[in-house]
C-alpha cells in the first residue's frame, strides 16, 4: 500500500487558510461597524405621486394625496390623516402645518392632524408658516407682496404692506421666540440686493435688518447669538443688531448649500459643486463646513441628491 504523506499537510493547509479568512472577515466587519457610514435598512413605500408633496419633519414624513394630509412614522406607521382642498401647498415648521389654497389659509396640529385654524387673507397665498405664537402667511403679487399675521386660530393679527418692488425669497419664525424674520431680493438696480429684516407681530415695526448688495443669498440659519447667512459668493456671520464678523466669513463662490445636518449652533453644511446642481450630469464633488473643519470629498460614484 502506498502512503499519501502529503494529506495531513494539505488538511493544516485548509485549516489555517480557514481561520485567516475568518480573521480577515472579522477584521472588515469591525472597521466597517466603527465606522460612519449607515446601510439602507429599510425602505417605505408612500402613495403619494408627487415627490414635491414630500416633507419630513422630526421622525415624522408628511404628505398630500387625494385631498387629504398624511402623517407615518419613518418606520412607516400610520399616524393621522385629515382631509384638505385638493391641489393644496403645505409647509410643514415644528410648530405646526400650513395648508393653503388661494386665499385660504388652514392650521393644523402636527401632533394629531386637527385643524385648530382657519382663514381668508383675500388674496392669493404665496407661501406660508406656523410660529410658537403666530401663524405667517405671504400673499399677493410675487414682486409686490404684503405679509398677513394671525394667531394660532386663523384670527387676523397684522398685515405687513412694505415688501413692494421686492421677492419674496424665504421666511420663518424664529425658534422659541414670536419675532418673524422674512428675505427679500431687490432685483431693479444695475446689481442685487438682498435683504433680512426681523418683525414682531402686532407691533407694526421693523426690529432690525441685515442688507447684503455683493451676493443673493439664499439660505438664512438663525442660532442664538448670530445669525448665518449663505449666498452665492460668501458664507457671513452677523450678530443680531446686524454687525457682520468679518473674521467668520467663508468664500463659498463655486458651491450651492444642498443640505444642513443637525441643528444647534454648529451644524453640518453640505455643499455640491455649482456645474453638478440640478440633476443632470450628477453630483460627485461635496464640500462639507462644520466650524473650522472645511474638507471636500471625491464621491466613488455620481448621485443625484445629498
Amino acid at each position: 500500500m502506498k502512503l499519501d504523506l502529503y494529506r495531513p499537510l494539505n488538511r493544516l493547509h485548509a485549516i489555517l487558510f480557514s481561520v485567516l479568512a475568518c480573521a480577515v472577515a472579522f477584521l472588515i466587519a469591525l472597521l466597517v461597524s466603527s465606522s460612519r457610514a449607515v446601510a439602507l435598512e429599510d425602505a417605505l413605500r408612500l402613495s403619494a405621486t408627487n415627490i414635491s408633496n414630500v416633507q419630513v419633519e422630526g421622525e415624522y414624513i408628511y404628505y398630500l394625496e387625494a385631498g387629504s394630509l398624511h402623517c407615518v412614522s419613518v418606520k412607516g406607521k400610520f399616524e393621522w390623516n385629515t382631509g384638505v382642498d385638493r391641489s393644496s401647498n403645505f409647509k410643514v415648521s415644528p410648530y405646526g402645518i400650513a395648508v393653503w389654497r388661494g386665499s385660504r389659509l388652514q392650521i393644523v396640529d402636527k401632533s394629531n392632524g386637527v385643524v385648530v385654524g382657519n382663514a381668508n387673507v383675500q388674496e392669493d397665498i404665496l407661501t406660508a408658516v406656523v410660529g410658537d405664537v403666530y401663524s405667517a402667511a405671504v400673499i399677493g403679487p410675487e414682486h409686490n407682496s404684503s405679509v398677513v399675521f394671525t394667531d394660532r386660530y386663523g384670527n387676523i393679527v397684522e398685515r405687513l404692506d412694505r415688501f413692494e418692488g421686492v421677492t419674496v425669497l424665504e421666511c420663518g419664525f424664529f425658534e422659541g421666540r414670536d419675532l418673524f424674520w422674512i428675505m427679500t431680493l431687490d432685483s431693479s438696480g444695475s446689481t442685487p440686493s438682498c435683504r433680512i429684516s426681523t418683525h414682531k407681530p402686532g407691533r407694526s415695526k421693523e426690529t432690525g435688518s441685515i442688507t447684503d448688495m455683493d451676493q443673493v443669498i439664499y439660505k438664512v440659519m438663525f442660532r442664538s447669538s448670530n445669525i448665518c447667512a449663505v449666498g452665492t459668493l460668501s458664507l457671513n456671520v452677523y450678530d443680531y443688531t446686524g454687525n457682520m464678523k468679518s473674521d467668520e466669513t467663508v468664500n463659498v463662490y463655486g458651491w450651492y448649500l444642498e443640505d444642513i445636518g443637525g441643528g444647534g449652533e454648529d451644524p453640518l453644511l453640505a455643499f455640491v459643486a455649482m456645474d453638478e446642481t440640478g440633476g443632470g450630469s450628477g453630483i460627485q464633488d461635496v464640500r462639507l463646513l462644520k466650524g473650522s473643519i472645511d474638507r471636500t470629498i471625491r464621491l466613488p460614484y455620481k448621485c443625484f441628491d445629498i
